[in-house]
């Protein structure tokens, strides 16, 4: 063997041990498996698991752009509300997080809301977590959730800027509700203005509570409830009922409220009633007519009804324009006879888009 033969095979060799070496350094670790958002359908549709949990979340609001009009309202010749127009801008933003377990089912529900009518930042509005049929946090009661349509005014009065002190419906609340087959009830407890401030003695709003109660059922194409709700400061309190039916080509919708005197749950007159007739005009548009009826609206310093009455009508229109986006209009008449205090009358309306995702 020579020399130069020598050379070429420890150069093979050497190049042989050096391309190993670099195949070896440059071999990649697997790479660790990737967990995707999975969709969770065990409380409906649009909720998904949190990553690493068996804990699902849904992420909803709505943009709403709305336009409201009204007319100029005096009674007796006094000024209570100017009439005009003014433009709002609504964002809102619902998260409810849900999971089962061994106590039932776990819902945490957070809701945000911003208007550029007023306070343009974002504020809390109802949110609380609930377990089984156990509810504690901040929620509206039933005069806002429990009676439907745009011409009634079932959280509001008929006299613009009385001043009065109930259509308090949202409030930091504890509630037990227990579900049946067909039949549903509940008993809620009601802290009111709890979020403004101390409940002492000293402050004298120790007693700014209420306790309210429904009962309801559903019958094939019939739903009837019935509420009853007291309020301890100012020691009344009101019962109400809802009943919904098909009639027709429509939906047919009664609610009746009796008040024992002002409180905060209902202080707008000692009784109403109303009726709401929504026809389903095609699949995309329906109208509904409305009515309602307000006696002794008046109240003096005791809380007790003395006087007065007003009557409301209206009609209200919705259109889907396409999937998530809608159109409201609604317009409304309100005559008021407030007896010694004179009478009144006025307009009012609003067109709504709303984008709900």
């Amino acid at each position: 063997m020579n020399i130069k033969s020598l050379l070429l095979g420890s150069a093979a060799a050497l190049a042989a041990v050096s391309g190993a070496q670099a195949a070896d350094a440059i071999i990649a670790a697997e790479p660790e498996p990737m967990e995707y958002v999975r969709v969770c359908d065990a409380f409906g549709t649009g909720y998904f698991y949190i990553p690493g949990t068996e804990t699902c979340l849904k992420i909803g609001g709505y943009v709403r752009v709305q336009v409201d009009g009204r007319s100029d309202f005096d009674l007796g010749g006094v000024d209570l509300q100017d009439g005009g127009y003014r433009t709002n801008t609504r964002a809102q933003l619902q998260f409810d997080a849900k999971s089962d377990t061994e106590l039932g089912e776990l819902h945490s529900k957070i809701t945000v809301r911003a208007n550029t009518n007023g306070d343009d930042d974002f504020y809390m509005e109802e949110s609380y977590l609930a377990i089984g049929g156990l509810r504690v946090g901040y929620f509206y009661n039933y005069f806002d959730t429990g009676l439907p349509g745009e011409t009634f005014l079932s959280d509001g009065g008929p006299i613009a800027g009385a001043g009065y002190i109930g259509g308090d419906t949202l409030n930091n609340s504890i509630r037990y509700t227990f579900e049946g087959d067909a039949f549903s009830a509940y008993v809620q407890a009601d802290a009111f203005d709890s979020q403004d401030g101390w409940k002492t003695d000293a402050a004298g709003n120790d007693d700014e509570i209420g306790v309210n109660a429904l009962i309801g059922g559903a019958f094939g194409g019939v739903a009837v409830n019935l509420f009853g709700a007291y309020e301890f400061e100012n020691e009344d309190g009101v019962v109400a009922s809802t009943l919904t039916a098909n009639v027709g080509p429509g939906t047919l919708g009664i609610m009746g409220v009796y008040s024992f005197g002002a409180s905060r749950y209902w202080d707008f007159s000692e009784w109403s009633i109303g009726a709401e007739y929504a026809i389903a005009v095609t699949e995309k548009f329906s109208i509904a007519p409305g009515v309602q009826y307000w006696d002794n609206i008046l109240y003096d310093a005791d809380g007790d009804y003395e006087d007065g009455s007003a009557w409301r009508v209206g009609v209200t229109a919705d259109y889907a324009i396409t999937q998530g986006l809608a159109l409201k209009a609604t317009v409304n008449y309100t005559d008021v006879d407030a007896g010694a205090l004179g009478d009144g009358d006025r307009w009012d309306g609003f067109v709504r888009l709303q984008r709900s995702f």
